[in-house]
C-alpha cells in the first residue's frame, strides 16, 4: 500500500464513529478542486509502512472505533484487500471513501466483508465529467459507466453508503445537483464546501465558494424531496 498520511483521531470522516483516517497515495483522476493536490500522483512513493499505521491504531485502539481509508483513490491500489483484511483482525469498523471509477475492487471489497460504510463521490452532472475530473472527455465517460456501475454495487449491497458532492462554482450549479439526484433517487445524498485554499488547480484558489446560506438551501431542499428536487 502507498500511504502518504493519517489523522490520528477524527470525530468526523466517519459518520457515528471516533475514527483514524488513512491517506493513500495516488489518483486516476485529476479533479481541479482536489484539496489534497500532493497524493494525486502515482509515481510518489508512500510514507508509511502498513506496519506503522497498524501500530498507531494499536496506539489509540481505546478511542477509535473505525478507520477511514481515503485519499487520492484507494481502490486504485491492488494490495488495498490485503490490507484491509489486515485491519478487520483487529475488529474495527472500516469505511471507504472513493470516487467509484473501480467497480471491480469494490465488489471484491463487498464480498469479502472488508469494508463497513462507503462514501461514494458523484462529481457533477455525467455531462460535465471531463471538466470535474479533470480528464478527457472519453476518458470521463469510461469513468462515468465505472460510476454508475459502483453506484448500481452499492444499491444491491447490504452496505450503508453516501453519495456526496463538492459543490464547486461553475463546476457544479444547481441544474447539475438536479441530474444527480435525478440519477440517485432517494439515496442519502449530501453537498461538501468548496475549500478554495489548497487546490490542484491554482486557479481555482482565487473562485469563492457558495455563500453557505445558498448551500444550507441546496442540502435543506435535497433533504425534503426526493422527486424534481430544487
Amino acid at each position: 500500500m502507498k500511504i502518504s498520511g493519517y489523522l490520528g483521531f477524527s470525530l468526523i470522516d466517519y459518520p457515528g464513529k471516533t475514527s483514524l483516517v488513512v491517506f493513500t497515495q495516488g489518483c486516476n483522476f485529476r479533479c481541479p478542486f482536489c484539496h489534497n493536490p500532493e497524493l494525486v500522483s502515482t509515481r510518489k512513493k508512500g510514507t508509511y509502512s502498513e506496519e506503522f499505521i497498524i501500530e498507531e491504531i494499536e496506539r489509540r485502539r481505546k478511542l477509535i472505533q473505525g478507520v477511514v481509508i481515503t485519499g487520492g483513490e484507494p481502490t486504485i491500489q491492488e494490495d488495498l484487500p490485503s490490507f484491509l483484511f489486515k485491519l478487520k483482525r483487529k475488529r474495527l469498523s472500516i469505511k471507504l471513501d472513493t470516487n467509484g471509477s473501480n467497480p471491480k475492487m469494490l465488489i471484491e471489497l463487498i464480498k469479502g466483508k472488508l469494508i463497513d460504510y462507503v462514501a461514494l463521490d458523484f462529481k457533477t452532472s455525467l455531462k460535465k465529467y471531463f471538466i470535474a475530473t479533470g480528464l478527457s472527455e472519453k476518458d470521463a465517460q469510461k469513468h462515468v459507466k465505472n460510476l454508475l456501475e459502483s453506484l448500481k454495487i452499492l444499491k444491491e449491497s447490504s452496505t450503508p453508503f453516501e453519495v456526496r458532492t463538492t459543490v464547486v462554482p461553475k463546476i457544479v450549479e444547481e441544474n447539475d445537483l438536479i441530474n444527480i439526484r435525478e440519477i440517485i433517487g432517494d439515496l442519502p445524498y449530501f453537498l461538501q464546501d468548496f475549500r478554495p485554499e489548497k487546490t490542484l488547480s491554482y486557479k481555482l484558489r482565487e473562485e469563492k465558494p457558495y455563500p453557505k446560506e445558498i448551500l444550507a438551501k441546496w442540502n435543506e431542499e435535497i433533504k425534503s424531496s426526493i422527486r424534481g428536487y430544487f
